[in-house]
């Protein structure tokens, strides 16, 4: 299907007023999203892009909701700076779409996600009012942060036209180490071990390796000291878990990157907590898996969704489908939130969005 393209606030506003019914699309990366019945107007805003302000000074930075996050990632390189939650699907996605799915990648380890660096928004809602929530700089008003509560939202309380994030200077050079281990269990433990340490890791995910288990460790710093800390960090692994073998990794793409090598017609992330690995593991080791953020997280790829929805709705765990054909995007675990019901009722009212 195809939309209308937006370029403004105002024809957004208008859009909102004169359809019943609205999903909001932007670079169209995560498919199953967008699975949306014939009745349902499309709101296109990869027509409203671009930084509107950026103070490197101050480490904030407010860009439009359409804006790409590789040309986001570019004019942050340049003065040296970047999103600490870093982002997922950096070459084909939007900043909008990044917070509506909460989608922070595997280097937010170290810092946070998403919810930890946005701080404000500017928001249409359903009824075609717009305002903004929150502010523009780091220190802010306490009270209810609505600007928070749009992260993972989908889109269906506002509608986010613009976005103002807090930005972190980037260490100039990153380390990456492959470490395996024979068994889950071992590798579960070399990251407990890990959270326990004072080497604070930029990176640690997890995933089957071969035979066995690969750790994915990273580290972030300076030429003149970076190559000591790995040397340290591999020594104290060897020392106090069972490590079978380390090795360097040149570069750092596909081992920030939790979606690489999975291949399937359904991309899934699953909210998880490192003590639920063990025994969701055990009912998923036939298809491809990942664990990121020392274990907060799972990115799971699969041809067959109904078994996997299954299995979350049988582990109580909530799953988004960022790809793939489904009549819902939220499998497993249905969320409770009367919270979220009542912001829904205020800004909402209709249900238009969808």
């Amino acid at each position: 299907m195809t939309g209308d393209v937006l370029d403004s606030v105002a024809e957004l506003q208008a859009f909102v007023k004169g359809h019943r019914r609205i999903h909001v699309v932007g670079k169209r990366s995560k498919t199953a999203l967008h699975q949306v019945e014939a009745d349902v107007a499309l709101a296109d805003l990869s027509g409203m892009t671009g930084i509107t302000e950026y103070q490197p000074q101050e480490y904030t930075l407010t860009v439009l909701a359409g804006t790409g996050l590789s040309e986001i990632q570019a004019a942050l390189h340049e003065e040296g700076q970047y999103l600490p939650f870093d982002p997922l699907l950096p070459d084909h996605g939007s900043i909008g779409g990044a917070v509506a799915c909460n989608l922070s990648g595997s280097r937010r380890h170290r810092y946070g996600g998403i919810r930890d660096f946005i701080l404000g928004a500017s928001v249409v809602d359903g009824l075609g009012r717009t305002f903004r929530v929150g502010g523009k700089v780091v220190k802010n008003a306490a009270g209810f942060d609505l600007s928070k509560f749009l992260v993972g939202s989908l889109g269906q309380y506002a509608i986010m036209t613009e976005l103002t994030f807090k930005v972190f200077p980037d260490a100039p050079v990153f380390q990456g180490l492959r470490l395996q281990y024979e068994s889950l269990d071992d590798a579960l433990n070399a990251v407990f071990r890990c959270n326990r340490s004072t080497q604070e890791l930029d990176l640690l995910d997890f995933a089957p390796w071969e035979r066995g288990w690969s750790l994915m460790a990273g580290l972030a710093g300076f030429q003149d000291t970076l190559p000591q800390r790995a040397k340290q960090f591999v020594a104290m692994m060897r020392e106090e878990t069972a490590l079978l073998d380390a090795t360097e990794v040149e570069g750092d793409g596909s081992l920030r990157d939790p979606l690489a090598g999975l291949t399937g017609d359904f991309l899934v992330k699953v909210v998880i907590s490192p003590r639920q690995i063990a025994g969701f593991d055990a009912r998923v080791r036939d298809i491809g898996r990942r664990y990121s953020a020392g274990g907060n997280s799972a990115w799971l790829a699969t041809d067959d969704i109904g078994a996997l929805k299954k299995i979350l709705e049988a582990e109580q765990l909530p799953g988004l489908v960022l790809r793939g054909s489904v009549d819902c995007p939220l499998i497993g675990k249905s969320p409770e939130n009367l919270l979220a019901a009542r912001v829904k009722q205020v800004l909402d009212p209709h249900n238009k969005l969808v």
